[in-house]
């Protein structure tokens, strides 16, 4: 059915003007002397006008119903080629538009991925940095309670000696209270019977008295000076004993610290593992998407294929009407001859 806008007055109208050119009017030449209209639409039109025009193609002699075979034969060829030409096109665009969205999602999730593990690969960086800072802190806090034990094992060694010595001067006052004891008792019983002895030997006994209270009183500042370094060594092995504690008690937060710090690491590790694999899964349908593209290219390099077979299908078909134009024209020369030969005969009859 004929679009509105084409009527057979337009096509017989257009037909003329191609044939004022002195060309001859075919489907090809109206349409594009119309601008519209389509080759299903035209071809009955122009066949009509030629019919009613007496007009038939100067083909050598090629009946008009062959021409008009051949040529609706060559406009279908071309238009399924075409039309198979455009759908593959189309075909190829949209694939290849899908193809790219996923190339493009892929390559962005690909990125993140990338950026991702960048900053976990920094991360653990800075967790190792961490673990490396307080692996060292740990090793100084050890190498400061060693000291801090050795300087408490000295001060309790020091602290023995100064017992040792306290008992020593203890035992020597002592010592020193029997014998003054001793001396007073056997003044005590050789008092009346030595009365003038005691009188000669009373200035000794005094100085002697005098002395050893001396030494009695070098001695209890000896143990009041040995009580005070006691005291001072007691002290200073408390904080020490405070200090190795509050550096145990460091030690052991430092532990645990480390502990977190290994359970983060291995999480860490565990996700850029996830986020390696998914990578590697997202590079698979990369490959996938890319044989898939090729597969797309490797169709529509056999529709090209395809294409030229029509082309040269259709070429043959043209070739072959030429040649079926030539032997068309020597089968009329040789009508033409046997015509004259006929009339000759019947001349001479």
């Amino acid at each position: 059915m004929a679009r509105a806008g084409v009527t057979y007055h337009d096509v017989a109208k257009a037909a003329e003007a191609i044939k004022n050119l002195r060309q001859e009017p075919t489907v090809d030449r109206v349409r594009e002397h119309l601008g519209t209209g389509s080759k299903s639409t035209i071809a009955p039109l122009l066949k009509r006008w030629r019919s009613d025009n007496g007009e038939t193609a100067d083909l050598g002699g090629l009946p008009n119903d062959l021409v008009e075979v051949v040529k609706s034969l060559h406009e279908r060829v071309q238009q399924m080629a075409d039309h198979r030409i455009e759908q593959a096109r189309q075909e190829f665009k949209e694939l290849n538009g899908e193809l790219r969205k996923k190339l493009d999602d892929a390559n962005n999730t690909i990125a993140q991925l990338n950026a991702r593990q960048k900053d976990l690969e920094m991360q653990v960086g800075q967790l190792t940095d961490e673990v490396v800072q307080k692996t060292q802190a740990l090793e100084d806090a050890r190498i400061k309670l060693t000291k801090a034990e050795l300087q408490r094992d000295e001060a309790v060694t020091r602290t023995t000696e100064l017992k040792a010595n306290v008992t020593e001067l203890k035992q020597e006052n002592r010592d020193i209270r029997d014998h003054f004891e001793h001396y007073q008792q056997r003044t005590a019983e050789d008092r009346q019977q030595e009365r003038e002895q005691f009188r000669t030997t009373n200035q000794q006994m005094q100085d002697q008295l005098r002395e050893l209270r001396g030494h009695l009183a070098q001695a209890e500042i000896r143990i009041s000076e040995q009580t005070e370094t006691n005291r001072r060594q007691q002290q200073s092995t408390e904080e020490l004993e405070q200090i190795s504690t509050g550096l145990s008690r460091e030690l052991s937060e430092k532990a645990r610290t480390i502990e977190k710090l290994d359970n983060e690491l291995e999480v860490a590790l565990s996700k850029s593992l996830e986020h390696q694999q998914q990578k590697d899964k997202l590079a698979e349908q990369l490959a996938a998407i890319e044989l898939q593209k090729a597969d797309a290219d490797k169709e529509v390099a056999l529709l090209s294929q395809s294409l030229e077979t029509a082309k040269a299908t259709l070429k043959a078909t043209q070739d072959k009407v030429m040649l079926l134009t030539d032997e068309n024209k020597v089968i009329l020369q040789e009508k033409a001859v046997i015509q004259g030969q006929f009339k000759q005969l019947q001349s001479s009859l």
